[in-house]
């Protein structure tokens, strides 16, 4: 997985409700935008999301005319609702909730909105953005491949 800091999104973001990444990527002018290279997005669990009300999380890649993912915000994709499993087996550290290409973009900014499910979670961080490999088998990607992207 090839990815630089210009391309994260989240970087072990806390994620305990919902919200919207924390940093937006520039999409104007970035080689590749035009899936040139295979660009990927990918969202991955870096802390376990456990503890509090929360039952699940749905993982969107959003674009946005501003920065903060605030203005004209459309929604690209989504990983669909990710019921948190028996011992949070599905939002475990490690997994990887979406990895697929990068969706046709048509505004400047890119990035991700995390929405919980039944309320919010006691702890959890997430890294997401763009990668132009993965190592992620396509046997053992998230269902998010196949929910319209």
């Amino acid at each position: 997985m090839l990815t630089d800091k210009e391309l994260l999104a989240s970087e072990k973001q806390a994620i305990t409700a919902t919200a919207v990444s924390t940093d937006s990527i520039l999409m104007t002018g970035l080689a590749g935008a035009d899936r040139a290279l295979h660009l990927r997005c990918f969202v991955q669990v870096e802390t376990s999301l456990t503890g509090g009300a929360a039952t699940g999380i749905t993982v969107e890649v959003i674009q946005a005319d501003n920065a903060a993912l605030t203005t004209n915000v459309d929604v690209l994709g989504s990983t669909g609702a990710i019921v948190n499993g028996t011992g949070g087996t599905n939002v475990a550290a490690g997994r990887r909730l979406l990895d697929t290409p990068l969706p046709a973009v048509s505004k400047p900014y890119l990035g991700f909105r995390y929405t919980m499910a039944g309320g919010s979670y006691g702890a959890g961080t997430i890294t997401a953005g763009l990668v132009t490999g993965t190592a992620t088998p396509p046997n053992q990607r998230p269902a998010g491949n196949a929910q319209g992207f």
